[in-house]
């Protein structure tokens, strides 16, 4: 038996910051690495600053990396893929 892994096409959630928007990977487009990291705060925060510049990311409040957060696993829900801690 053999199988050929298709890539499948990247799933993001865009975040509008100010003037700015920013495309976040949906859970299903993470590699194990990545997925791995979101058990914490501080790993999602390290996830997040690879897609929002540091100038942007260092000024957002805790509340509002709960709001990208929320959006984020929402997201991942619709689109029938794995939620945070799944």
């Amino acid at each position: 038996m053999e199988i050929t892994l298709k890539k499948p096409e990247i799933e993001t959630l865009t975040v509008k910051i100010g003037d700015s928007s920013f495309e976040i990977p949906l859970g299903n487009s993470l590699t194990i690495d990545e997925y791995e990291g979101l058990g914490t705060f501080e790993g999602t925060v390290k996830f997040y600053k690879k897609y929002i510049p540091e100038k942007i990311a260092k000024d957002l409040t805790f509340a509002e990396y709960n709001q990208i957060t929320e959006a984020w696993a929402e997201a991942t829900r619709k689109a029938g893929k794995l939620g945070v801690g799944e």
